[in-house]
């Protein structure tokens, strides 16, 4: 067990490294963090017929997040109850059933063992299936399309956990009436760090940008990044700002909500969208 009274200090705006590189400080993330915490999952938009599923990770678990066939959403560990096998190795689909590749063990969308090969030979029908269905995800809940799942079948409820940080959620997930959508095909990269360092460099690093990005910001000619020039020579601090204390939650975001748009070479009509939309907009959040 370690210590974390000396690893942060708050008044003096330090922290030791060994936060982001000592295995015990991570296994116990693993446990009080990832274990315990409403993890984001899918877009619902992505699984919208019964049998669709997606595979993704909570903390290092591998889940499949599946449509039931009443419409409702399930997660479950993606491994085989028998022998540990991975159940399935698709990133996406959709299925009415899983069947392991090991032993031939099958089950059905909503988790339960529905075949056993040489059930009579090798179990005498005697093995109760109902004991081995697959292992689910305490909590599953959507908010406005996001799906989170849970671990802690005691933690609050989603809404809870996600506070004050709903409103601005809902900027862009309920600012127009009919909600959100994925286009087109989720990218996935890894990225051989600690989980910390990229949280932080969207919560509240805006320092890094000018330096950190500098190869983009010249390679990319035709962005404009005024208000952001190689170096931080000079930095427009008041276009955005790093809001913190949502319930533990933090972003940075955009003061006027159009500034991030003008790095897009090609930004008329997302400009002219935003504005002939920002009456609705305020009526809905005020």
């Amino acid at each position: 067990m370690t210590d974390h009274a000396g690893l942060v200090s708050a008044a003096g705006a330090v922290q030791r490294r060994q936060i982001y590189a000592d295995p015990a400080v991570y296994e116990q993330e693993l446990e009080r963090i990832f274990g315990r915490c409403w993890l984001f999952l899918v877009h619902e938009s992505q699984i919208p017929q019964p049998g669709d599923f997606f595979r993704t990770f909570m903390g290092e678990d591998d889940v499949l997040v599946v449509r039931q066939k009443d419409g409702s959403i399930k997660a479950f560990l993606n491994t085989c109850t028998h022998r540990g096998n991975r159940l399935c190795r698709a990133d996406r689909g959709n299925a009415r059933a899983f069947a392991c590749n090991y032993h031939g063990w099958a089950f059905g969308t909503d988790g339960a063992l529905v075949n056993v090969p040489l059930e009579k030979d090798a179990y005498f029908n005697e093995i109760d299936k109902t004991r081995f269905g697959l292992v689910e995800v305490d909590q599953v809940a959507s908010y406005k399309g996001l799906v989170f799942g849970c671990f802690d079948k005691n933690a609050p409820s989603l809404s809870e956990y996600l506070g004050d940080m709903k409103w601005y959620l809902d900027v862009w997930l309920d600012a127009q009436p009919g909600g959100t959508a994925l286009i087109g095909e989720t990218q996935k990269v890894e990225l051989m760090t600690n989980w910390k360092l990229p949280v932080e460099n969207v919560c509240g690093d805006g320092y890094h940008l000018g330096w950190a990005h500098a190869g983009a910001m010249k390679a990319v000619q035709s962005m404009d990044f005024s208000g952001f020039t190689v170096g931080n020579a000079s930095v427009d601090l008041e276009g955005g700002l790093s809001i913190a204390g949502l319930n533990g939650h933090s972003l940075l975001a955009t003061v006027d909500g159009v500034s991030g748009y003008s790095f897009y070479p090609d930004n008329a009509g997302i400009l002219r969208y935003l504005e002939q939309n920002r009456p609705t907009a305020i009526e809905r959040l005020g």
